[in-house]
């Protein structure tokens, strides 16, 4: 999909599954947040601890529906940076803790 519709299709995708992290991380509160970011915590690992199994599959079947449509999860970060100032301060300040953030939510859409 290197046309113009399969890129603005992969675009359209990454805002709604930014989104839907965005509702996400509005529960949860952004100040808890940035103290787990400040102490090297895994924001994406804590969040999928506390999912429920339907939860937690719902997720690995939406994000690799999302990697076969060609939208990596680093497309969906950026997304949700843009829609979320005060995040994008989280993530860019430490461009490791992005890097591991990344890395925690490929191997988690790899288990099964």
């Amino acid at each position: 999909m290197t046309t113009l519709l399969g890129r603005t299709a992969r675009h359209f995708y990454a805002i709604k599954a930014a989104r839907q992290l965005k509702e996400d991380i509005e529960k949860a509160g952004l100040d808890s947040l940035k103290v787990l970011a400040d102490a090297g915590k895994s924001i994406v690992g804590i969040y999928l601890e506390g999912c429920s199994p339907e939860e937690k599959k719902r997720r690995r079947r939406d994000g690799n529906t999302l990697l076969q449509l060609g939208v990596p999860p680093e497309m969906v970060l950026t997304e949700l940076a843009r829609l979320m100032p005060e995040l994008q301060t989280i993530m860019e300040g430490k461009q490791a803790y992005k890097q591991s953030e990344l890395l925690n939510l490929e191997q988690f859409l790899r288990e099964s």
